[in-house]
């Protein structure tokens, strides 16, 4: 009966919600998921710093991974979305950066230092593109490329490259 209850009101709160996240384009990912909800963009992508202010905007922030069990619960709901069963390749910003100072690595939804490590093999690297910028901001990638495999690790590219994105909100 409780998990009749719990159902329902995730309902309502979903009814109440899901309207102010919802795009003109019809692109609505939005569902809650273990105590948090995300929105992921699987139908547009952004640069690093609009991506941050896409989700502020909508009263959320860019994903934080603190964790390997919030790592599995955003894994979850990106295959909720179906968007791996028509991808090979998923390439969405989290909120990780090193802009503060090269090599440190912080959440910049809540200041924390990095202290999940989910490196990619060789990552970070810094990579320098178009010969003056460098790689700051952080992904996470997952990829069935046969050459190269990316199990939803981290990965810092140029902020200024389009990717989709997650925003995430705590319930209250």
């Amino acid at each position: 009966m409780a998990k009749l209850r719990f159902l329902v009101l995730c309902a309502i709160v979903l009814g109440v919600l899901a309207p102010q996240f919802s795009q003109a384009d019809g692109d609505n990912t939005f569902a809650v998921f273990r105590q948090k909800s995300y929105y992921f963009s699987n139908s547009f992508k952004l640069n690093w710093f609009k991506a941050m202010e896409y989700c502020r905007t909508r009263g959320m922030h860019l994903l934080s991974v603190r964790n390997p069990q919030e790592r599995d619960a955003v894994i979850e709901y990106l295959d909720s979305t179906g968007f791996t069963n028509t991808h090979n390749h998923r390439i969405v910003w989290i909120s990780a950066n090193d802009l503060g100072e090269e090599g440190e690595f912080h959440w910049a939804t809540t200041g924390e230092r990095l202290m999940y490590s989910n490196w990619a093999p060789g990552e970070p690297n810094n990579a320098k593109v178009a010969e003056c910028t460098f790689e700051d901001c952080v992904v996470m990638e997952y990829s069935l490329d046969l050459i190269v495999l990316f199990n939803n690790t981290f990965d810092d590219r140029d902020c200024q490259r389009e990717y989709h994105f997650i925003c995430e909100t705590l319930l209250e």
